[in-house]
Parts: structure tokens; sequence; C-alpha cells
């Protein structure tokens, strides 16, 4: 297949990125619509080294933990945009996780062997950045480890484009899940530390208990208070199992269903996060997944509760199993915290 290469300098693509971010009314529509283009390129160009470090990825995944379960995902444009905005010193053209490839494996055990084995492997890509959020969890209670690589194989084209890998468990990724679906359906960024209070506490908490459950490093800020009552009283306040449960949503087209290789799936959710769409691509068509993409992308622009975003999987069980916020499965996030209360009675 012809993969995508950028078509514009560097720094055509940082100032797209600081077009894009000022409104539009003081950027004007012509300067704003050519500069979503050169994002959309940008993004684009992406896909290979992406790819190459997916390979990489998968291979190193199934030696630690054959169960693993490996995919990629184009960043979308809203989450691009925001992450401009919220960071003022941060470039378009520098940002390192515009592609992206995540593992889940079993255990934090195998997140950690995974780790050390990538980073030991002999490849010709280059170790960028290594943040281990499991021994510091983030602020938010994030826990994971992500190694930014820059891309160093044989396409020159592609020299020093950043892929970052993502690594959790499978109870990382749960939280993590659980997060997502909870930032989607009531319009928040707890994501980004941001959003109601309690529902920050709440998931704050229940990570330092499924951190006692992987008997790892816990929040020190968090070491004088009971983490188990306070997420069990939150848990209750806010309605939490309730609220999961409620969140579901039905694939309502799937055109077309190959399993084990790996396409491109178009996720839009819609109707209020009541409905996602899902349209799949061959590998070959990956031109026209970027165009349709981007298409869609403008046309919800301006409606919060549609949500767009391109990811690749080797099927769709892989796909519904790393991307289950998509489709609001939170029921291993409800299993483990279930488990939690029940130790804590």
């Amino acid at each position: 297949m012809a993969w995508a290469k950028s078509d514009y300098s560097k720094k055509a693509v940082m100032r797209a990125g600081e077009i894009l971010i000022t409104p539009l009314a003081q950027s004007g529509f012509e300067k704003w619509a050519d500069a979503w283009e050169v994002l959309s390129n940008w993004r684009a160009a992406h896909a290979y080294p992406m790819h190459a470090l997916l390979m990489m990825l998968r291979n190193r995944s199934v030696r630690v933990d054959r169960s693993a379960i490996v995919v990629q995902r184009l960043k979308r444009t809203p989450s691009i945009l925001e992450k401009l905005s919220r960071y003022p010193d941060m470039k378009l053209h520098r940002m390192q996780d515009i592609s992206g490839c995540r593992a889940i494996v079993t255990h934090v055990r195998d997140v950690e062997r995974l780790s050390h084995s990538i980073i030991s492997s002999r490849t010709r890509h280059r170790l960028h950045k290594e943040n281990d959020y499991i021994a510091s969890p983030k602020e938010s209670g994030y826990r994971g480890i992500h190694l930014v690589y820059k891309y160093g194989g044989e396409k020159e084209e592609y020299q020093d484009f950043f892929v970052e890998l993502q690594l959790r468990s499978k109870i990382q990724h749960a939280w993590a899940t659980a997060v997502e679906i909870v930032d989607t359906f009531t319009q928040q960024a707890l994501k980004a530390s941001q959003g109601s209070q309690d529902w920050k506490d709440f998931f704050r908490y229940i990570s330092s208990e499924f951190a006692k459950l992987e008997k790892r490093p816990l929040d020190e800020a968090l070491k004088d208070i009971d983490t188990a009552s306070e997420a069990k009283r939150l848990a209750d306040f806010l309605h939490v199992v309730e609220r999961l449960n409620v969140f579901a949503v039905s694939v309502s087209q799937i055109t077309q269903k190959l399993e084990n290789k790996t396409d491109y799936f178009l996720l839009e959710l819609t109707d209020n996060a009541k409905k996602i769409v899902v349209t799949q691509f061959k590998t070959s068509d990956f031109e026209r997944a970027t165009r349709v993409y981007l298409e869609r992308e403008k046309a919800s622009k301006d409606n919060a509760s549609h949500d767009v975003v391109l990811v690749a999987a080797s099927s769709m069980h892989a796909l519904r199993r790393a991307y289950p916020n998509y489709f609001a499965d939170s029921k291993d996030f409800i299993k483990y915290m279930e488990r939690v209360f029940a130790i804590n009675k």
C-alpha cells in the first residue's frame, strides 16, 4: 500500500497548530480550512512509523503474554487541539503522541517485563522518553508505562517521527477505560484532571486500591486517607455502578467483519452517546479512511455529543477489548471495584 507522507514543512505544521487553536473569527475561514488540511496530512503521515513500531510491540508482547491485545490509533483532532490549548509551549510538529500503540497484558509484572524487553531490544528505533506511571502514578490516578520512540527505520521520509507505546495491565486498562466512559457521557475531562471534584477523588481513591491489588507503589499524597472507605462512599454517592451500567451503546452498523487481520475502524459515537457506528476499512484503503475521518471530524467539530476516532485492530473482538470505552464496556472495572469493596468490608 502507499503510505501517506508529509507534504508540508515542520514550520508549516507548527503554524497550522497555532491557527487551529485561534478563534475562527480571528484566523479567518480560509486559513483555518488550510490549517485543518495540514493537520490531517501530518497525522496521516504518522501511520507508517506507527505501523513499524506496532510490529515491534506485537512481537515483544506475545513473548511476554500470549493473550496480549495490541492495537494502534491516530489521535483525534479535538484531543490534539485540546492539548495544544492546554500547553501553550507545545507545538504540533513536536507532539509525541499523535500516533500511539497500546499493549494490554494480564498482570502488572507483565507490563514491567514488556517494558524491559522493549527498551533492551536491538532496534533502529530510538527511545526518546520513558514515563513509568506505575512507580509514580499521575495525579489523576492513571497508571501504566509510556515509552516514546523516534522512528529510525529505512524510510528516510519518516525519520524522527514520534510514536508513543502505552503498556497497561488489565486492571490498569479497566480503570483508564472507566475514566474515559465517564468523560464521554458526562462531558468532563477527568482524564486531564479536570471536572467534578467528587469524580476526580473517586477515581484517584479507587486507583490507589487497585495498586494495592497489584502490590505496587501507592500515591504518597493519599497515605493518611482511608481510600477504600472514601471510594465506597463516593461510589454510592455518585451511583457509579448504576451509571456505568446505563452507559451502554449498541453497534448500529458494521460494514464488514474480517477476522484475524489488521484493518482500520472508524468509530463514531452519535445520538448523545447512545449509538456507535463502526465502519471498517482494509489496510490498503488507508488513504480513504483518513479522508473520511477528516470529513467526519469537520462535520462534528461543533457537536460535543458526536465523537470520532480512527483505530486499527486485528478483529472486532480485539477492537472491543482494546477500546471498550467506545462500547461503554465497564464490566471489568466494576468487577475489580467490587473486589476491593469485598476485601475491605
